[in-house]
């Protein structure tokens, strides 16, 4: 999020040699978008938006969420959204000037991202895709994006990836591509093994697994 106002486009081109130095850094400076007082809305509120909302509480964001079922209040999270409330998720997209996505992708989230959602969005917000790519319909958001529909969009995941050399993505200058790096952390094998390991003990005790599947956690492509 703090990388994509003053990555799209480069600082650097804001420099102008006869401004020296000290003029073109309040030029950036005055273009720089802070964090701070913003909202964020973040569409899944499992361990990842979780992790998300507690991070983005400390910068002074304002936070409001999205997930399937009503529960009780989550930590770090100003308001929560229910699917079970028809106009939730399109009341997140108006008041949200960042659009986090980290839900998981089933048959009910793919292309949940799509020309009408994208449409609820302010012009001066970003959506910022953490999940699976096809959780966007993905023509829908590149017109969005070259429509200035809306800022800009920072993606991580895509439908076919790697992303093909030839997709529209790479030209347009209001977006910000990452190599689907978001779950890369040093220590994620040992995180993995103690949850199997965790999982394995629950198992045998007759107790609730972690992270269990349902039905509704299904994606049928």
């Amino acid at each position: 999020m703090a990388q994509l106002p003053r990555r799209l486009r480069r600082r650097a081109r804001h420099y102008r040699p006869r401004q020296g130095p000290a003029a073109a850094v309040e030029t950036g400076r005055l273009r720089l978008r802070s964090l701070y007082g913003h909202t964020v809305g973040i569409v899944g509120l499992g361990h990842i938006g979780q992790a998300l909302a507690k991070r983005c509480a400390a910068m002074g964001m304002r936070v409001i969420g999205y997930r399937r079922s009503a529960s009780a209040p989550v930590p770090h999270v100003d308001h929560v959204y229910s699917a079970q409330d028809e106009n939730a998720l399109d009341a997140l997209l108006a008041a949200s000037d960042y659009v986090v996505l980290a839900l998981p992708l089933t048959n009910a989230s793919r292309n949940l991202m799509n020309a009408r959602t994208l449409g609820l969005m302010k012009r001066s917000a970003y959506l910022i895709n953490i999940a699976r790519g096809d959780v966007v319909d993905e023509p829908a958001l590149i017109a969005a994006l070259k429509d200035g529909q809306i800022a800009g969009a920072g993606l991580d995941v895509f439908c076919q990836e790697p992303l093909p050399s030839d997709s529209p993505f790479w030209t347009l200058k209001n977006v910000l591509i990452t190599p689907h790096t978001s779950p890369q952390e040093p220590n994620r094998d040992k995180r993995a093994v103690d949850l199997i390991r965790e999982n394995v003990s629950r198992y045998r005790t007759g107790q609730v697994l972690i992270n269990e599947m349902t039905r509704a956690d299904l994606f049928t492509p």
